[in-house]
């Protein structure tokens, strides 16, 4: 049914859990799995010198460097989750993906651009107004998606 299923990871319990049913529902349907976590762009903080909004050259190298960081944490997120799926099937056939940018733009561009026929990511509660339900990533990838989604939602 599925041959190709996309797991978003972040290093959250939740998405800890969306990769153990990507895992089992790609090793039941013999679909090949890929692991991808996203990057999030470092954004400065612009303050306004004398109207030109223009950062220093030591801010900007100071926002490289706490990207690369980012990256470096990331992936052992990735790193982590391949361990633990390879742990768990090792006959699944899996692969890892690191972008950087907006996670949910990411998540959908690489399940078109890849051929995933699911989506697997997990879900945070979120109390308040806003986010009832779905945490914003999971809901901007059901909202903006044309493949299935399976959100993993834990208590």
């Amino acid at each position: 049914m599925y041959k190709r299923v996309l797991v978003a990871l972040d290093g959250s319990e939740q998405s800890r859990k969306a990769l153990d049913h990507a895992a089992a529902i790609a090793e039941k349907f013999g679909s090949e799995l890929t692991l991808l976590t996203v990057v999030p762009r470092v954004m400065p903080t612009v303050f306004f010198n004398g109207g030109s909004g223009a950062i220093t050259a030591a801010s900007a190298k100071t926002i490289i460097q706490e990207q690369e960081k980012m990256k470096d944490v990331y992936q052992v997120v990735l790193a982590d989750g391949e361990a633990r799926v390879r742990s768990g099937h090792p006959d699944l056939s899996v692969s890892t993906m690191l972008r950087e940018g907006h996670p949910s733009s990411a998540i959908v561009d690489v399940a078109e651009s890849e051929g995933c026929e699911l989506i697997v990511v997990g879900s945070r509660g979120i109390r308040g107004i806003t986010g009832l339900i779905l945490g914003s990533t999971s809901r901007d990838v059901v909202e903006s998606c044309k493949n299935p989604v399976l959100i993993i939602k834990t208590p």
